[in-house]
């Protein structure tokens, strides 16, 4: 009867013994293997911006001047310079004259400016094609297929070849824009856009379905948009959210509550949040500490979970 009971205890003991063993190998397994899997990051003040590039064709008042004869050419001021009208912007020499004699002088002819505007030695066929009127009247497709031939002046010009440009700066840019959808776009409304290093606001004034965009005008003249006629530029499609971010893989639905798992003295914890603004990669959350670390392979079973992440 002794002997039965001594191996009783001894059972119930080492019973006791394997279950705490195993207690113990599961909560290093969940500890030490589950922290090993977990990835953090930082939440960081930042901006989530909504932009999008769109290729953009401009159009202004533009005048070209051709040489009245052949000869060698010189300008006045620098490419981009404001003249009057009737103002001259290069001379013209004939060729075979002498440089320097009564006979060069005499048959020197000034190069005038026909308006007020930009002079730009650069153009591209398209001066006449492609204007303000054009855009808004004439067939897209037929228009925008046409290439521009960019051409420079050098020392010496033929007869009745394009010397350059003159650009009304007084007058306000247009442009045709291609977007992927013209849906909840509406004739009237603005678009901000970037061009180059400005930021500005154009006026929607015509929809298209063929080619798919619009045509915009801006409240000034674009500076850019005589010597690089077709550009991509920068639209801001929504404005820019400021916050403090997280990376968008960190959120996670625990039942019917949205939040991230926070780490703070140690311990993982879920904390539900309200996410103000997302972009494919970030999101911007609300009442969130800059500088704390969040978990960005977010699963169950991480709540309490003991972790170390002095390294991220």
């Amino acid at each position: 009867m002794e002997r039965k009971r001594r191996k009783l205890i001894h059972r119930m003991f080492w019973g006791s013994v394997s279950i705490v063993l195993v207690g113990m190998i599961l909560w290093f397994y969940r500890s030490y293997l589950g922290v090993g899997t977990i990835k953090f990051a930082v939440a960081q003040t930042g901006t989530i911006s909504h932009e999008r590039k769109v290729a953009a064709t401009f159009a202004n008042q533009e005048l070209p001047i051709p040489a009245s004869f052949s000869g060698k050419i010189q300008f006045i001021g620098t490419d981009g310079q404001r003249f009057r009208r009737g103002e001259t912007v290069a001379t013209l020499q004939p060729e075979g004259a002498a440089p320097g004699t009564q006979q060069m002088q005499a048959m020197a002819q000034s190069i005038q400016a026909g308006t007020g505007g930009l002079f730009f030695r650069q153009s591209d066929g398209l001066e006449s094609v492609i204007s303000n009127e054009n855009l808004i009247s004439m067939d897209l497709n037929k228009l925008l297929a046409l290439k521009p031939t960019v051409k420079t002046t050098g020392a010496t010009v033929q007869a009745g070849e394009v010397v350059g440009v003159i650009v009304n700066n007084l007058l306000p840019t247009q442009a045709f824009l291609e977007l992927p959808s013209i849906d909840g776009l509406e004739v009237g409304k603005s678009l901000r856009l970037i061009v180059g290093t400005q930021t500005l606001n154009a006026k929607i004034l015509r929809k298209s379905d063929k080619p798919k965009g619009v045509i915009v005008q801006f409240s000034q003249y674009v500076d850019g948009s005589t010597t690089k006629r077709q550009q991509d530029v920068t639209w801001i499609y929504l404005p820019p959210t400021n916050g403090v971010l997280v990376p968008k893989s960190a959120l996670w639905t625990q039942g019917e509550e949205l939040g991230i798992f926070l780490w703070s003295e140690g311990v993982v914890h879920f904390k539900k949040v309200k996410v103000l603004d997302q972009d494919d990669n970030q999101a911007c959350i609300e009442n969130l500490p800059s500088g704390i670390p969040v978990v960005t392979t977010p699963r169950n079973g991480l709540e309490g979970l003991v972790a170390n992440v002095k390294n991220i």
